[in-house]
């Protein structure tokens, strides 16, 4: 079987890119465990660019890779050239630039004046990034069905944020620097950029270059490294060996969670990501309070609660991997998907956020319908306890007769007590016609998908056959 496409691949990928500079990488290699063949490659302390009559000189490096087909991935690269139509003809049309990082005086350089100091000069590395984009781009055009993507790491991390945004490309980039883009130039872009970083990582931290700061896209951070020696060993935090993954592709952190969802084809599975985040989020939080103050009421009922969102997050995961794999099955024929398809999947997806929402929304009740019930509990015993009071100071009383005397003065339960205890009843009666709404929502779409899967029999075969 041939060697699939893995999320991680990005990682290998950026790693294998710092051998530009040492000239390690020539166009016709096969990188990223021999998956990928390097199309084209420049180091511009030696190389030029078209319209350059002498080198920029500032250690900007590149590579262009696409993925290999297939059939021919178990190909030596002197195999592959043998091939009629190659290089075209051996590789499939997802083109990957891979920008290097910082690894030279002149990078660091690059970093200080390009990055810190935001100074997108002419003859900079960020100019001769974006002019190699062209390149390929004129070379690989859309027109003939190829589509780019930027990827690095570092320095070359912020190169590819930066040539994507004003390429309207997609990228994976780890612990990128912040690419010192204009709010306008954030606002026009409609593509898809994601940064690993590993929380310790003093260049994303922002200690040095700001990178979780100034990039507004998705930017996960992952507790990675088990010890001192490993971070300072990693270059503080920032290496590539500190990301891990597990037996399906995901990447997890120290503590053997999943951090990071792949779709299983190369890619994130974002919906799934963004669920992992909170579940680690309740997971640290949970670790704080065992450890300063496990033992308290209110630590205990708190991780209780945080144990059970958990439990419900990991559930709607379950349902998002379920609707990325109908995806893939229904784009499988090339064509892209039919309306009943399409509606299906919208539809599904709906029923989980709407299933995800009135999850949300019943931890949240559950929590202050309890506030509420306290609330009323605690109105009557302050009113119980008041009338005790009031009958120990007037013992010459009768009951009706001190009853009568706080009725002159308004004291009453139904000034007291009863309005109040009102107030937070209605607020209940509220929060469970919510919850009623929420499951007559959830009823609607669920019948909708049946009617639409009762009415198309190829569609029920392939949902069938997605989900066994």
């Amino acid at each position: 079987m041939a060697k699939k496409k893995e999320l991680n691949d990005f990682n290998i990928l950026s790693k294998e890119s710092y051998d530009m500079e040492s000239g390690k990488i020539q166009v016709g290699n096969t990188v990223g465990k021999d998956k990928y063949l390097v199309l084209d490659a420049i180091n511009t302390n030696k190389d030029t660019l078209k319209n350059e009559k002498i080198p920029k000189n500032n250690s900007m490096q590149a590579m262009t890779v696409a993925e290999i087909k297939d059939e021919f991935k178990s190909y030596k690269a002197s195999k592959l050239k043998e091939i009629e139509g190659y290089p075209e003809s051996v590789i499939k049309k997802d083109l990957i630039i891979l920008y290097a990082g910082t690894n030279s005086w002149q990078d660091f350089k690059t970093d200080v004046r390009e990055i810190g100091l935001n100074d997108k000069h002419q003859n900079g590395a960020f100019q001769s990034a974006l002019a190699y984009a062209k390149e390929i781009e004129k070379k690989y055009s859309m027109k003939e069905g190829y589509k780019i993507s930027t990827a690095g790491h570092s320095l070359g991390g912020a190169q590819a944020i930066y040539v994507a945004v004003l390429m309207g490309y997609n990228a994976f980039t780890y612990g990128a620097a912040g690419a010192g883009l204009t709010d306008e130039q954030i606002r026009e872009y409609h593509g898809q950029i994601v940064n690993f970083y590993t929380k310790s990582d003093i260049v994303t931290s922002g200690l040095v270059t700001g990178g979780k700061d100034r990039i507004p896209f998705y930017s996960f951070g992952i507790e990675n490294g088990n010890n001192l020696k490993e971070w300072i060993d990693e270059n503080y935090g920032h290496g590539l060996n500190l990301f891990q993954i597990d037996a399906f592709g995901n990447y997890i952190d120290k503590y053997g969670d999943i951090a990071i969802f792949s779709d299983g084809h190369g890619g994130i599975a974002l919906e799934q990501t963004l669920l992992a985040q909170q579940i680690l989020e309740n997971k640290n939080k949970i670790r704080g309070l065992e450890t300063y103050d496990g033992a308290s009421p209110y630590s205990l009922t708190e991780i209780k609660r945080l144990k059970k969102e958990n439990k419900w997050l990991q559930e709607q995961i379950k349902q998002f991997k379920i609707l990325n794999e109908l995806r893939v099955v229904f784009l499988k024929n090339g064509s892209g998907m039919s309306s009943s398809e399409r509606i299906y999947l919208e539809d599904r997806q709906a029923l989980v956020v709407v299933k995800l929402a009135s999850a949300k929304f019943d931890l949240a009740m559950e929590e202050s319908i309890a506030i509420y019930k306290k609330a009323i509990s605690e109105l009557i015993d302050d009113w119980e306890a008041g009338k005790r009071l009031i009958q120990q100071q007037t013992p010459d009383l009768s009951y009706a007769e001190m009853m009568e005397a706080m009725e002159r003065v308004r004291y009453t339960k139904k000034t007291m007590v009863d309005s109040d205890a009102q107030h937070f009843q209605d607020k209940i009666s509220k929060a469970n016609r919510i919850k009623g709404e929420f499951a007559q929502l959830t009823r609607e779409i669920t019948n909708k998908i049946h009617e639409l899967v009762q009415r198309d029999q190829e569609l029920a075969d392939q949902i069938k056959g997605a989900l066994t």
